[in-house]
């Protein structure tokens, strides 16, 4: 960008702050980010537990308006922060997080997909128990993949487990699978988890599973490498490109793979970094237009009105400015050896279907 004349005319500097995953270091971020930043972009501040060090942020006028936080994970309650603008929108949840029932509106456009792989999936659901307030992202989603798509789940259904349990710990998960003759294990915990599970259901003569799934966590070259042959087969659902296959087709993400040296070198975690630096740079181009000046106050209006962001293509249409989550989906799974798109086949598509789509009312507390 600096080499095209920076953004808006000024030159873009960015400054890194490590929350080394701990409250304090995360609020001491923050504030540093406050007197000394325009805003804060492609985040992870996953132990934030004070907003109020974002929402209350002065402007050069003493005025507490805010820091734009333009983030790539944010886990609950900054996932309901109005000042974070973030892909996987909680809009409807955070509306309703104080009633009982609380409405979800979750993506099930990856099991629409499963369900034509085998029409009589019924299984179980892991989650990883480290992030407690994940089971408000994945249990309505499991619960919509039921009440909508008719997948069962067998035993209690919903399994969390620490990223960090031995093989030996998830034994009574697979005897879960193996005596329900589960077709559909969804691999929501950590990467190293979900290969451990496989592992062990191969180890206790697991045959019945037509569909092992993971989010977009699982799709990195190392979760190959790590599972070897066990996770041949396993499908991973994203709501970007896959871009072990894609990154040709799309400038965008030719351009990024370019400047780090070969597509070897990204993960999700860092496209979804890049993927919040070019809504900021759509936000930024924006707020200047016809004239415009250029403040926070400025950036968040623009932010307020990206309601039909895309990334340049890597992502499906998705409402950031409302807080929505998005419909398109693509399905990438591990065949030979590699990571290949499995749905929709052509090249730099999605499926953004309204189907794909689920409102469901449950009552959970964190």
């Amino acid at each position: 960008v600096n080499a095209s004349g920076g953004l808006a005319g000024r030159k873009v500097v960015v400054d890194f702050c490590d929350a080394k995953l701990d409250p304090n270091a995360t609020s001491n971020c923050v504030i540093q980010a406050c007197q000394n930043d325009f805003a804060l972009v492609g985040t992870s501040a996953n132990a934030l537990e004070d907003l109020s060090d974002i929402d209350g942020c002065k402007n050069a006028a003493g005025n507490a308006i805010g820091i734009p936080d333009l983030a790539a994970v944010a886990f609950l309650p900054l996932g309901c922060d109005p000042d974070t603008y973030t892909i996987g929108g909680l809009g409807q949840y955070c509306a309703t997080a104080k009633s009982n029932p609380q409405t979800y509106t979750v993506p099930i456009g990856d099991t629409r997909y499963y369900k034509t792989v085998d029409s009589s999936l019924h299984g179980v659901f892991v989650y990883d128990s480290d992030v407690p307030t994940l089971k408000v992202t994945f249990l309505p989603m499991f619960q919509a993949d039921g009440s909508s798509l008719g997948v069962k789940a067998d035993g209690t259904g919903f399994y969390p487990e620490p990223g960090a349990a031995p093989q030996s710990a998830l034994t009574p998960v697979v005897a879960q699978i193996k005596s329900s003759g589960s077709t559909f294990v969804y691999l929501g915990g950590t990467p190293q988890n979900s290969i451990l599970l496989e592992r062990e259901a191969k180890l206790q003569g697991v045959n019945s599973v037509k569909v092992w799934a993971c989010d977009s966590g699982c799709y990195d070259q190392s979760f190959i490498t790590q599972g070897g042959s066990i996770v041949n087969g396993t499908y991973a659902d994203l709501n970007n490109l896959p871009f072990y296959t894609d990154y040709q087709s799309n400038p965008a993400l030719a351009g990024l793979v370019k400047q780090l040296g070969g597509v070897s070198n990204l993960n999700n975690n860092a496209l979804d970094a890049y993927v919040m630096a070019l809504l900021f740079q759509d936000a930024v181009t924006k707020a200047v237009a016809n004239g415009g000046t250029l403040d926070r106050q400025t950036l968040f209006a623009a932010l307020k009105n990206e309601h039909s962001f895309n990334a340049d293509g890597i992502l499906g249409t998705t409402d950031i400015g409302n807080h929505l989550t998005s419909p398109c989906v693509v399905i990438a799974q591990v065949q030979n050896g590699q990571w290949v798109r499995a749905y929709p086949s052509k090249p730099g598509t999605f499926d953004c279907s309204t189907g794909n789509l689920a409102t469901v009312k449950m009552n959970l507390t964190l």
